[in-house]
């Protein structure tokens, strides 16, 4: 049905091509995040930021096309939903990013935020694979799936984090609220890409 869908409509391929290039760059800014937690150089942060913006306008787009008529009406609720999720985890990643810089994180909490910034890249990749197959009128349980077990796996790394944060000493409140924030964002990035590939199944059953 898909392929139906987007033979000659000039407008439907034109979003679809702004919201490939939406999840690379949130792809990108993954991968830049896991060097910023790696090498702690202020220049990946503003890198973020710049991905940040760029997918912004990414999203802009899809939305302005989708609003002058692209796509069935049907479709359009589910894919508005799945761009705003990106979008809200693009958000939420740059928000780590910035809080990090503001913090000196405790070297007990090192290993599992590493691991969790590897696993949200890995999710995120996973994602992008699974858009492409949507647009193929794949069958995405097993990306899905995958995305379900990453997520659950950040979500006991959260649950270890939070468990061993509360005896840590602080310097005072910000450093105490920075701290939090950082480890919220983080945290939270999965969530949404979870989110962000269930709006995405639905859209695939609703392509074929």
């Amino acid at each position: 049905m898909l392929k139906r869908l987007l033979k000659g409509n000039r407008k439907e391929e034109e979003a679809l091509v702004s919201m490939r290039e939406h999840l690379g760059l949130l792809c990108s800014a993954t991968e830049t995040f896991d060097r910023l937690l790696n090498e702690r150089k202020e220049h990946l942060v503003e890198r973020i930021c710049d991905l940040e913006r760029e997918g912004d306008m990414a999203r802009r787009k899809v939305l302005s096309t989708i609003f002058e008529g692209a796509f069935l009406p049907y479709l359009r609720p589910n894919l508005c939903r799945f761009v705003e999720l990106v979008d809200e985890a693009f958000d939420t990643l740059e928000d780590a990013a910035r809080t990090f810089a503001m913090i000196r994180l405790h070297p007990s909490l090192t290993d599992e935020c590493l691991k969790i910034a590897s696993l949200n890249k890995q999710m995120c990749e996973i994602l992008a694979v699974a858009f492409e197959i949507t647009l193929q009128g794949g069958d995405l349980r097993e990306q899905s799936l995958a995305v379900r077990i990453l997520e659950k796996r950040v979500d006991d790394l959260k649950h270890d984090i939070f468990q061993r944060v509360a005896s840590l000493p602080v310097a005072g409140f910000w450093d105490g609220k920075f701290l939090a924030d950082f480890l919220e964002s983080l945290t939270r990035f999965s969530d949404l890409l979870e989110d962000a590939a269930d709006a995405l199944y639905i859209l695939s059953v609703s392509f074929r």
